[in-house]
């Protein structure tokens, strides 16, 4: 094996550690989500190609596999990335939209903490509007996302009058379809909406919104570093299934 095999062989093993010992501290630590088990199977299947490196370079097909997932996952993830960062919030909005994430028992995950510390942000600078927190009861919690969402608000000093709370949505599509059915029943037609969830999340989010109803605004919140693989792998995949459905 020469120089450059060895160097090869390195990166394959340390990139497959790092990303098992991630994907296996996130499921000891944080729920379970597809996202987790994208991030081992990519961490073990680095790992084993690192292992068996000098028989597996012979086989051109793996080779070629591999090339074609970095070349699909690479860019689609700096494209959600880039288009996830680009608020266009305008903060007159009438109703804030924001999307529940994991609970842990009854403690909200950093991802969950970082929408909400967005949206009273939001509040601070537009207290008129609604905040819509949105998000039912997982296998893995304790209670509804959004009564952790309503009780995180309240100890940062949002009014009740402002909270609105969904507590049955399961998945994205079901936040905001549900949320729209409470808003429609608070405001006048025509009322202008903006969501909150994180960067990775947006594009995603920006068209199942157009979907529910009228397009709405964004701010996005930041994933912590130690959760890019997990997610950036299962929203790939959540991706490539909305356009293969022709909804995005």
């Amino acid at each position: 094996m020469g120089a450059g095999g060895r160097v090869l062989r390195t990166l394959l093993l340390v990139l497959g550690a790092a990303l098992t010992a991630n994907a296996a501290w996130l499921a000891l630590t944080a729920n379970l989500t597809v996202g987790t088990g994208a991030a081992a199977l990519l961490g073990l299947g680095l790992l084993a190609w690192g292992g068996w490196f000098p028989r597996l370079r012979r086989v051109r097909w793996l080779t070629a596999v591999a090339v074609l997932v970095a070349l699909l996952v690479v860019p689609l993830s700096a494209f959600l990335a880039v288009v996830g960062t680009a608020d266009d919030v305008r903060h007159d909005e009438d109703a804030v939209i924001v999307l529940g994430a994991a609970v842990h028992g009854s403690e909200l995950s950093r991802t969950l903490s970082g929408r909400l510390d967005r949206a009273v942000d939001y509040h601070a600078r537009n207290p008129r509007a609604l905040l819509v927190v949105t998000g039912g009861r997982g296998p893995q919690e304790d209670l509804p996302e959004a009564v952790a969402m309503r009780e995180y608000l309240r100890a940062r000093g949002v009014p009740d009058d402002r909270i609105v709370v969904e507590d049955r949505a399961t998945s994205t599509e079901e936040n905001f379809t549900f949320s729209r059915a409470l808003l429609d029943a608070r405001l006048p037609a025509g009322y202008r909406v903006a969501f909150v969830t994180d960067e990775f999340h947006v594009y995603r989010a920006g068209r199942i919104a157009a979907a529910a109803g009228p397009d709405a605004t964004h701010a996005s919140s930041r994933t912590p570093w130690y959760f890019w693989a997990a997610n950036y792998l299962r929203e790939d995949l959540l991706v490539l299934g909305l356009w293969a459905t022709g909804r995005g």
